[in-house]
């Protein structure tokens, strides 16, 4: 059976094509990214990390508040990439996401925004911490400068809700030239036309 990429293929084996040059953790714009309903301030910024060092902050967790296990974190790029997988993994000992909603290129929205907004893409997630990539649908994640992800419940249980626990989170796909907030002009250089000195005349240019 055929190998088709870096996820779950339908051999059922995990086939891993990770490289630095894939890995988004270079783009990432660290100290901007936010979390709303996370019960330690600052810990989303500790769980976008290269993957080669992922395993660095196992004592460090993304958290949401106890019996809220809804989590909204805004991840801003340093230039738009095109994103091709999510990586998210949970914390051992605590429930893990079990489903996600994205959002892209939305930024300042909070809970009240995302309940009217369709997500550009969902997953349900597989429980435990095993690290595990979810492919994008990547028509919709391309030219990316920001993607917010809407933790919307865990694998602690509808009936009796708890906090979320997040150890890691990973993007894989490419940058692009274009950065975050500027705006490139480009100009073809074609000669200017010069009055002929009739009115709606120039020199060069044609009629159709």
């Amino acid at each position: 059976m055929a190998h088709r990429g870096p996820f779950r293929c339908e051999c059922g084996e995990l086939h891993d094509s990770y490289d630095e040059s894939n890995d988004l953790a270079q783009y990432i714009r660290t100290d901007g990214v936010t979390c709303l309903n996370e019960a330690v301030p600052g810990a989303c910024q500790k769980v976008f990390r290269p993957r080669r060092e992922r395993g660095e902050g196992d004592d460090v967790a993304l958290r949401s508040y106890e019996d809220d296990p809804e989590l909204l974190i805004h991840v801003p790029f340093t230039v738009a990439v095109k994103i091709s997988s999510l990586i998210i993994v949970g914390e051992p000992g605590g429930p893990a996401p079990a489903h996600v909603r994205a959002f892209v290129n939305q930024d300042g929205i909070d809970f009240s925004d995302v309940a009217g907004l369709k997500p550009v893409q969902e997953w349900d997630l597989a429980e435990g911490a095993a690290e595990l990539e979810y492919p994008t649908l990547r028509a919709k994640f391309q030219n990316v400068s920001s993607i917010t992800l809407h933790v919307t419940r865990n694998h602690g249980g509808e009936a009796d809700p708890c906090a979320t626990y997040i150890r890691y989170i990973a993007f894989k796909g490419e940058g692009t030239a274009n950065r975050r907030g500027i705006v490139d002009a480009v100009y073809e250089l074609r000669p200017v036309p010069k009055s002929t000195g009739v009115p709606g005349e120039s020199l060069g240019a044609q009629g159709f």
